[in-house]
């Protein structure tokens, strides 16, 4: 086992079993580790670590401690040797750095201890910290401390005899000591000097020396630099100045004279301007007066950023050899008046590749007191410092372009004779153009436009320039292009014309649309329909309520972006086109910032897109509005249908379950109530529906008298007038029932199965009490038996005595025949008539 193995094994087993280690913990969950072709790196920024975490893995390369609240790095931070080459403490509150804190990273080339409270002292950076240590570039600028000590201390500075880049903040009064002297192989210096001073060229002269090749100042906006401050720099392939105070543009170009015929790769004059603090109304022209050594050198790239230029000679920056150098020009952020006038200047650029130019109102009102800083990133992993730019302001108005690599070569455009109204010509190399005007100089475009050098072109943005083109505009020169990018504009009349001018496009943007959407909207398919390479196509913002008719049948289409409308569902026939064309292909739609509707009645709408072979492109981010006015966030499309289903249907189903519940009661008891009456029901149908009773009756009538009675009249005078001679069917109990006494059972099953019941009654039927019980018990027990079921035979004698409840009962006016007169044939007749009767 190694001795570095060895120490790495007790650091951990130090931390785990909580023995002390320099106060630290065993830290190696806290970072995230990444592995590339060249590195191993560990990521621990962010991580509130208030120590140098231990535990790093031997071979890893970077660490990345940046934005923690490290306050010192000490002895033991780094415990045994690792093979870092590159280390950031970016942003912490370092306020020193032990003597021996960096020996065990032997290989360490970049170091970036910016953003923390670290003086340029022995007691921050003691003599020997860096000693033995490949350092190439080490970045201690952008300290956050209220004072910088006005002598540079050099002892720690002398053992950096590999470093080529040095970041650093000055003091007051700076002066680099010779202690500085050891650096021999320095080539990039840059200075941070936010003091309200004036920075001498006498600070600078011990780097006379060295051939420095890149230089560069940031005053923030409080320090004055001396005009000839590049005396002592005769070799400078790039130069940045930026930020100053009392030293305008054209003292700065006017001493370029040092450079006169000189090549360099970067100028870079940001934000110098002759003021002191408070506003100046001061503007600048550039003229040949002060470009004039500028125009004789060769430089590659040329930012003349925030210097309230207010006009521009003609002639000022288009002499070669200048003009046949330059590849990139920024002229951001002034108070250029004749906008338009630069993109018909850019021509003469032969070389240009990248144009950069953005310009707000408030440039153009009032002094912007911005900062312009040298580092993008929180970290030194990045080896070029690009510019770092404000923020855009929103609804600027744009023209850009770009260029992209091809697997086939570009079509040459053909300069024929062309009768164009309007010309632009562009270099044929420029593969970056933004132009972002303040004043918006573009006009209506009412005829043709023609476009030269732009071969290479493959996404045009126009956006947001107010600018209406007519129907009858054609624009040539931009066959060649992928992408368009047309929004906050506007048409009169179908752009079919205009359309037809980029017959190669892949993505269509046409958001915003300021004037005639509604044109574009109907006519889809004359206006986008010959495009057979349209892939993509954004419709953004323009008050759509639903796709526009038959967009998905453009040939290639595969993304229909119509965010940001006002789209609730898709309609019924949209939804079958879709399905159609998802049949045969892929496609897409983005309704990302429609508020949708997931009330009850959307609730098809919304198993469609789960159903649908269509694919909803950030469906996770969409939101809707249920049928309460409340915005609902879907995060899953499937869960939000459920829960939008329970809602919708909850209150249905519980009525449902309700009734339906109610609807077995009733149908129980109903039954119960059929099967207890059903004789009541077949009564009720023979008298309601006409039926003949005899087909549900067994008998027509019942015969009931007492078993005391004589049995003779019943069974024999009875019998022969109603059954032999008007063929009724009978129930005689002496006859019909089980031989001996008959129950009340009987008496009830013989009432229930007749049509008609006859009470023979007598003064024997009076006196018989188990008689006049079987009938009471049968009339109570039956189904809802009435009087006109019956017909009560008696004679004159029974009325003498008090008779049964049962019989007063059931005696009617209608149902009573007199024993004494069945001696007339014509009340036989009666009897006859009043059985078969249906009341």
């Amino acid at each position: 086992m190694t001795r570095n193995s060895f120490l790495a094994m007790l650091t951990i087993w130090m931390a785990v079993l909580g023995l002390p280690c320099s106060a630290k913990m065993y830290d190696f969950n806290s970072c995230i580790y990444n592995e590339n072709d060249r590195d191993i790196v560990a990521n621990c920024s962010k991580g509130n670590f208030t120590d140098v975490p231990q535990g790093f893995v031997e071979n890893v390369t970077v660490i990345d401690l940046s934005q923690n609240e490290i306050t010192s790095i000490e002895n033991m931070s780094f415990p045994y040797i690792l093979k870092v080459h590159t280390l950031s403490m970016y942003w912490n509150s370092l306020t020193h750095l032990d003597r021996d804190s960096l020996k065990n990273l032997p290989h360490l080339s970049k170091l970036d201890l910016r953003g923390n409270k670290i003086n340029c002292t022995s007691s921050s950076l003691p003599p020997g910290l860096f000693r033995g240590l490949p350092l190439k570039r080490l970045l201690l600028s952008d300290m956050n401390i209220n004072q910088i000590y006005d002598d540079l201390e050099y002892a720690v500075f002398h053992d950096l005899n590999q470093l080529e880049e040095l970041a650093i903040d000055l003091p007051p009064n700076p002066t680099f000591g010779v202690g500085f002297g050891s650096l021999t192989n320095l080539s990039t210096l840059t200075v941070r000097y936010c003091q309200r001073n004036n920075l001498n060229t006498s600070a600078f002269e011990v780097f006379t020396k060295f051939n420095l090749t890149a230089f560069q100042i940031n005053a923030c906006n409080k320090g004055q630099v001396d005009t000839n401050i590049t005396d002592v720099f005769p070799y400078l392939d790039i130069l940045d100045i930026r930020n100053t105070v009392n030293t305008d543009l054209s003292q700065r170009l006017i001493n370029l004279n040092n450079y006169e015929n000189a090549s360099m790769q970067r100028i870079s004059f940001l934000a110098n301007t002759a003021r002191y603090g408070d506003r100046t109304e001061q503007c600048f022209t550039l003229s040949k007066k002060y470009t004039r050594f500028l125009v004789t050198m060769c430089v590659s790239e040329v930012y003349l950023v925030g210097n309230r230029i207010r006009i521009i000679d003609g002639g000022a920056l288009i002499q070669p050899p200048f003009s046949q150098c330059l590849r990139v020009l920024d002229l951001s952020h002034n108070m250029i008046l004749e906008e338009y006038h630069l993109l018909q200047t850019l021509f003469f650029f032969t070389h240009l590749v990248s144009f950069h130019f953005e310009q707000y109102e408030k440039d153009l009102k009032q002094y912007n007191d911005y900062i312009y800083n040298f580092y993008d990133s929180y970290s030194i992993f990045q080896d070029t410092n690009g510019m770092v730019w404000p923020e855009n302001e929103p609804q600027t108005c744009v023209f850009s372009v770009s260029a992209e690599t091809r697997d086939s070569e570009v079509n040459p455009q053909s300069e024929s004779n062309v009768p164009a109204y309007l010309m632009l010509a562009f270099p044929r190399n420029l593969t970056s153009l933004y132009f972002a005007p303040a004043l918006r100089p573009f006009v209506d475009i009412k005829h043709e436009v023609y476009f030269l050098g732009t071969e290479r072109w493959s996404k045009v943005v126009f956006s947001n320039c107010s600018v209406v083109v007519y129907n009858v505009t054609s624009i040539f020169g931009m066959r060649n292009l992928q992408s368009l990018e047309f929004s906050g504009n506007g048409f009169i009349g179908s752009p079919t014309t205009l359309m037809k001018s980029f017959p190669n496009i892949k993505n269509l943007s046409l958001n915003r649309i300021t004037k005639g959407f509604k044109c574009i909207d109907n006519n889809i398919e004359s206006v986008l329909g010959h495009f057979q390479h349209l892939q993509n196509l954004h419709l953004l913002d323009n008050d759509l309520t639903d796709l526009p008719r038959n967009v998905e049948k453009i040939t290639n289409i595969r993304l229909i972006d119509v965010s940001y409308n006002s789209i609730k569902e898709l309609s019924v026939g949209t939804r079958k086109r879709l399905d159609a064309v998802a049949q045969k292909k892929n496609i897409s739609v983005n309704l990302r910032g429609n508020v949708l509707s997931c009330g009850c009645s959307s609730l098809e709408f919304i198993s469609w897109s789960m159903d649908s072979l269509v694919h909803f492109v950030d469906g996770h981010h969409y939101m809707c509005r249920n049928d309460n006015g409340e915005i609902i966030h879907i995060t899953n499309i499937a869960d939000s249908y459920m829960k939008i289903w329970r809602s919708c249907f909850s209150f249905f189903w519980l009525l449902f379950s309700i009734c339906l519940f109610f609807l077995l009661f009733l149908g129980f008891s109903l039954s119960l109530h059929i099967a207890r009456n059903v004789n009541l029901l077949k009564r009720w149908s023979v008298k309601w529906l006409g039926l003949d009773f005899q087909l549900h009756f067994k008998y027509d009538v019942f015969v009931y008298h007492s078993s005391k009675d004589d049995r003779r009249w019943v069974c024999s005078t009875l019998k022969q007038k109603l059954e032999d001679e008007r063929d009724l069917r009978l129930c005689i109990p002496d006859r019909d029932f089980e031989p001996g006494v008959y129950t009340c059972e009987e008496v009830l099953g013989a009432i229930n199965n007749s049509w008609k019941t006859i009470i023979y009654l007598t003064q024997t039927f009076l006196e018989d009490e188990l008689c006049s019980f079987r009938l009471s018990s049968a009339v109570y027990l039956g189904d809802n038996l009435k009087s006109d079921r019956f017909i009560i035979l008696f004679s004159d004698a029974v009325f003498r005595h008090p008779l049964p409840p049962i019989i007063n009962q059931l005696l009617d006016e209608d149902n009573r025949f007199p024993l004494e007169k069945f001696h007339k044939s014509s009340l036989w007749d009666q009897l006859h008539s009043r059985i078969l009767s249906k009341d």
